[in-house]
């Protein structure tokens, strides 16, 4: 196996640069999906949670610069989910019912910060490969010059520990930025009355600080060396896609599209 003379050669070789958080967890993750998107540009389609994850924070950067109430980026919110989501994709009313309480429970956990910037670009250079992303949240706390980047995650189950994934994520942009970085986790939860049948949600809020950055740039380091000597010995995306084997038992390849695709290049 050929070492690369210097850093990106094999990623640029694919034009994978400048290369973000979320190709860095995919090739450590599922480096089939990575190779389906990135080197034979098949699309795929959203599902609900992803869906609400996105519409649960798009609007509470108007509420935070004061132009919108709580009730709404609820609002807003919904209507936003039914515009991207229809009533027959897979789990449509679970996560549509969550929606209310995790808009709310964002607005009461942020609602003392200041704004910076939302899905702010953000590039940079990380041991020597070119990075890029957008974060979340730039917020300031008041009285402070401050800045720190908050990345929103919606779960339907509460994280025992930091997602490594997550982490990686917060590691570049807070590298790039050069300021701290904090996840915030909203977990919603649903209860019924025993004697209305009453169904009610709440949201749990919870904070997690990147306490160890450089354990968790160092793992992104080494996933961007890895992809970089695979790719630079490569000669085209066929030879890369027979470097791996896809799990067909992954609950993500349940997408029919998804499984066509993989039969098309691994023929399973």
């Amino acid at each position: 196996m050929i070492i690369p003379n210097k850093p990106m050669s094999g990623l640029e070789k694919f034009k994978l640069t400048p290369t973000s958080p979320s190709t860095i967890n995919d090739y450590s993750k599922n480096p089939c999906k990575l190779i389906l998107r990135k080197l034979f540009g098949y699309e795929f389609e959203t599902s609900c949670a992803i869906e609400r994850g996105n519409v649960s924070e798009e609007h509470i950067p108007a509420y935070l610069e004061g132009l919108i109430t709580v009730d709404e980026a609820v609002e807003l919110a919904v209507k936003s989910f039914k515009q991207k989501c229809h009533p027959d994709m897979k789990d449509y009313d679970k996560e549509l019912a969550t929606i209310p309480c995790l808009v709310r429970g964002a607005c009461a956990e942020l609602k003392d910060f200041k704004l910076i910037s939302y899905q702010e670009k953000v590039k940079g250079n990380v041991d020597g490969y070119d990075c890029h992303g957008f974060t979340d949240f730039v917020l300031k706390k008041t009285g402070s010059d401050d800045k720190f980047i908050v990345d929103l995650k919606t779960t339907g189950r509460t994280p025992s520990n930091l997602i490594t994934a997550h982490a990686r994520q917060i590691s570049i942009y807070s590298e790039i930025m050069q300021c701290d970085a904090q996840l915030l986790y909203l977990v919603p939860h649903r209860k019924t009355d025993r004697k209305t049948k009453e169904v009610t949600y709440s949201c749990n809020a919870i904070w997690v600080e990147l306490e160890d950055k450089k354990k968790f740039l160092d793992s992104a380091i080494q996933i961007l060396k890895a992809m970089d000597l695979l790719f630079y010995n490569c000669n085209d995306k066929f030879e890369v896609a027979k470097m791996f084997y896809p799990d067909v038992d992954d609950w993500s390849w349940s997408s029919p599209k998804l499984i066509e695709a993989r039969k098309k290049i691994w023929g399973m």
